[in-house]
């Protein structure tokens, strides 16, 4: 069974006038989800550059520690 399957069974025979309309008032009690990590999405043209978590805290340390040096002076 693949995600196309899923999809389709789950949709079937509902017309879409029928399907209800999610409203603010639906997200009143939301709470973060507490399983996921926290996170950043990164620009696609960033992302290409850096490859990994790593390269890029090495970069921000960097631009902070160049950030101390240039307000010192």
């Amino acid at each position: 069974m693949n995600k196309i399957d899923l999809i389709d069974k789950d949709q079937e025979g509902i017309p879409d006038e029928e399907m209800p309309e999610l409203k603010e008032e639906d997200f009143a009690r939301a709470q973060p989800n507490r399983f996921v990590k926290r996170g950043f999405q990164l620009d696609s043209d960033v992302s290409a550059y850096f490859k990994t978590e790593r390269d890029v805290n090495e970069a921000l340390r960097l631009v902070i520690r160049l950030n101390q040096i240039i307000s010192h002076k």
